[in-house]
């Protein structure tokens, strides 16, 4: 009996730490880069803690990579492009602090700070209709990507598949898992990263970009998360 009751809360115990691992991104700091054009300087921005020369930072540079910009997704014409998600871009100041009103004790200068949100970015890497093929385009642009991982070799990634309403809730969700896992799989194979360093999640169109408007094709996304070591 003591046994059985030991393993229950062993089990218990586990499942709280998967649960807590799996709702860590929930507060991410996401910039939508579904809108037009990411450079690649902006990917570290949004992602890495180490930034290349070329981008303002020490770490080492980025290799051969093709420099420049590289496009992402299309807008559709007329379409008023979404707001960012909650969480300011990374790089741009929190408010100061409001100072203590007279008489108040001082704020405790010893307290450790608390962690900050994952970073995030939102991209339009484009598959064919109904496919989980990564295209010439979507592979440039994980090229890029991996330049960041490479970068910020203990950080760990999060690799969310989304897609819009079209077809059924099932379907979407498989679907948006198979293209997550597509990403990692390139990763992997082409630029040699390790495959524990990344966690794939298809959440189907669960979350979309554009809830007002279901079918656009900028719901159909990979989102990246940076969730530390």
């Amino acid at each position: 009996m003591f046994q059985r009751t030991k393993l229950a809360s062993a089990l218990a115990a586990s499942a709280a730490i998967g649960l807590a691992f799996c709702s860590l991104p929930v507060q991410a700091q996401v910039v939508d880069g579904t809108a037009g054009k990411v450079s690649r300087c902006d990917m570290h921005r949004a992602l890495g803690r180490n930034l290349p020369p070329e981008c303002g930072g020490t770490g080492r540079p980025g290799g051969d990579t093709t420099r420049g910009r590289v496009v992402i997704g299309t807008p559709d014409s007329g379409t008023k492009p979404a707001a960012p998600a909650a969480g300011a871009p990374a790089g741009t100041r929190a408010p100061a602090a409001a100072a203590p009103a007279a008489g108040a004790p001082a704020a405790d200068s010893t307290t450790a700070p608390q962690p900050s949100a994952p970073k995030g970015l939102g991209l339009a890497v484009q598959f064919a209709i109904d496919s989980d093929q990564l295209t010439p385009d979507a592979k440039r642009v994980v090229d890029q990507l991996a330049e960041v991982f490479k970068l910020n070799p203990t950080d760990r990634f999060v690799i969310e598949g989304h897609t819009d309403t079209t077809g059924g809730e099932a379907y979407n969700k498989s679907l948006s898992d198979r293209r997550a896992q597509a990403v990692i799989d390139y990763l992997v194979s082409q630029h040699g990263l390790s495959r524990d360093r990344f966690e794939g999640r298809g959440l189907g169109s669960a979350k979309l970009l554009l809830p007002n408007d279901p079918t656009n094709g900028r719901n159909r996304r990979v989102q990246v998360l940076n969730i530390g070591s």
